[in-house]
C-alpha cells in the first residue's frame, strides 16, 4: 500500500526549488512526484532488492506474481526453498538474498522496525552488513520506506541521466561525480532523487518534452 510523503518530504521539495532552478523549471511543468512512499518492512525492502539491476517491468512482474501467492513476507520466505523462489523469476542470487533476509528478520537478528528510530548512518551500518544489500538498495529504502530526505541513489542509472540531461554533460556522471554534484542539494537530495526519477519518467518513458 503506498503512503504519502510526510511533512518533512514536502517541505523538501520546496526547498530543492529553491536551491536549484532546474528543479524549478521541472516542477513548473510536470509537478511534483506522485505519492510512492510505502511502508516500512521486508516487503518494502525485499521489493527493492528484487528490482536490483532489472527492468521496472520485469520487477514488478515477478513482484506481482509473489504478492499474488502471499508469500512476500518473512515468514513465508523464510521457510521456502531457493527454487521454490525462483519459479517466480528470481535469479539464484537473489533468491538467496530474499531468503537470508528474511531469515535474519523472523529469527529476531534484524528489527527492522527500529530502522526508522535510527540516524541515516546507523541505518546504513545496520542494513549494508546482509548479503545482497548495497548502498542502491539501502539509499531505496530510505527515500521510499523511510522517508529520509537527503538520501542519494549515487549509482541509479536513472539519476544519473537526469543528472546528464539537467546539468547539460556530454556523459551520464559516474557515483563520484553524482556525489559531487549532489552537494549543492544537500540537505534535500532524497526530494531531489524523487524530482529527477520523476523527471526522467516523463522525458524517457512518457517521451514528453520538457524546457530545461
Amino acid at each position: 500500500m503506498n503512503l504519502k510523503w510526510n511533512k518533512e518530504m514536502q517541505m523538501a521539495f520546496q526547498k530543492i526549488l529553491e536551491i536549484d532552478q532546474s528543479f524549478k523549471n521541472i516542477f513548473n511543468q510536470i509537478g511534483f512526484p506522485v505519492n510512492r512512499a510505502t511502508k516500512q518492512g521486508f516487503q518494502s525492502l525485499a521489493r527493492i532488492i528484487i528490482g536490483q539491476q532489472i527492468s521496472t517491468n520485469a520487477a514488478q512482474t515477478i513482484y506481482s506474481k509473489i504478492i499474488k501467492d502471499n508469500l512476500l513476507n518473512e515468514k513465508e520466505v523464510a521457510k521456502a526453498n531457493i527454487e521454490t523462489l525462483k519459479l517466480y523469476g528470481l535469479s539464484s542470487q537473489k533468491a538467496f538474498y530474499l531468503k537470508n533476509l528474511a531469515t535474519l528478520i523472523n529469527n529476531n537478528e534484524l528489527d527492522i522496525k527500529t530502522l526508522s528510530k535510527v540516524s541515516s548512518e546507523e541505518v546504513t551500518n545496520i542494513l549494508i552488513k546482509i548479503k545482497g544489500i548495497g548502498k542502491w538498495t539501502i539509499n531505496n529504502y530510505k527515500i521510499f520506506a523511510l522517508q529520509d530526505v537527503n538520501a542519494w541513489p549515487t549509482a541509479d542509472l536513472a539519476l544519473q541521466e537526469s543528472v546528464k540531461i539537467i546539468k547539460k554533460l556530454k556523459k551520464r556522471p559516474n557515483e563520484i561525480e553524482m556525489e559531487k554534484i549532489g552537494e549543492v542539494w544537500l540537505p534535500y537530495r532524497g526530494a531531489a532523487s524523487l524530482l529527477l526519477w520523476h523527471f526522467y519518467n516523463k522525458v524517457k518513458i512518457e517521451k514528453k518534452y520538457i524546457k530545461i
